[in-house]
């Protein structure tokens, strides 16, 4: 097999494996075996074991000996673990935000936030979530640190299943967009200061918001985590 096509496959797996996590057709805890993606994507086990692995690097997959890999499962430990890391990171990045003059970047952040508040009005979270990502794309662009946004883009997959029935729940984006909004005015005023406090108090409201969504709806109902 050439190179560039073992590389292709090795792609397609990945791209196959993840979004089965996140849209939960490989449920946390369930075993994932190379063989099963093999024939499911009709090729060999090399390029398919090389894309578990790197999910497996990525926190997505545990490795579990002669079985193969199990879907990660979440515990209320590592949601503090994750959201310690993006409260440190993330507060940064808005302060390193709020120092950008690119006008081009700064109407896009507004744009944005603008976006958020049109998917409040037509209560879609779908929408929402996308106007959230464009936002915190733009901000990582102004704030200039790609090895920030690699970081938090893995923490992000590693919760991704939560984010999306977390922004369904009544009122969550409503809020949300109003915390958003606090600090994107921030950056925009350029207050460094006030941009990371308010991100982090973004954040950990968040955490304080997901934690009580899984301590009394979700764990007690699971076995595993989620």
């Amino acid at each position: 097999m050439a190179q560039s096509q073992q590389v292709t496959y090795q792609q397609q797996a990945y791209n196959h494996v993840k979004q089965s996590i996140f849209e939960l057709k490989f449920k946390p805890g369930e075993v994932v075996a190379d063989t099963q993606i093999a024939e499911e994507l009709g090729i060999s086990r090399t390029p398919v074991r090389e894309a578990l692995y790197k999910l497996e690097s990525e926190g997505l997959l545990v490795g579990v000996a002669r079985k193969g890999w199990r879907v990660y499962s979440l515990s209320l430990e590592d949601i503090h673990h994750i959201f310690d890391i993006k409260v440190s990171i993330e507060g940064m990045l808005a302060a390193k935000a709020a120092e950008s003059t690119d006008e081009s970047l700064r109407q896009q952040l507004q744009d944005a936030v603008n976006q958020m508040q049109t998917a409040v009005d037509a209560d879609d979270p779908k929408l929402w979530l996308d106007a959230d990502f464009k936002l915190h794309a733009v901000m990582f662009q102004m704030a200039q640190n790609e090895r920030a946004e690699r970081i938090i883009s893995n923490l992000n997959d590693q919760w991704h299943r939560l984010r999306i029935g977390f922004a369904a729940m009544e009122g969550r984006i409503s809020r949300s967009t109003q915390e958003h909004e606090t600090f994107v005015q921030a950056i925009l005023d350029g207050n460094s200061e006030y941009a990371e406090q308010a991100m982090r108090e973004h954040l950990n409201q968040v955490r304080a918001e997901l934690e009580r969504l899984l301590v009394n709806m979700v764990l007690p109902f699971v076995e595993q985590g989620v």
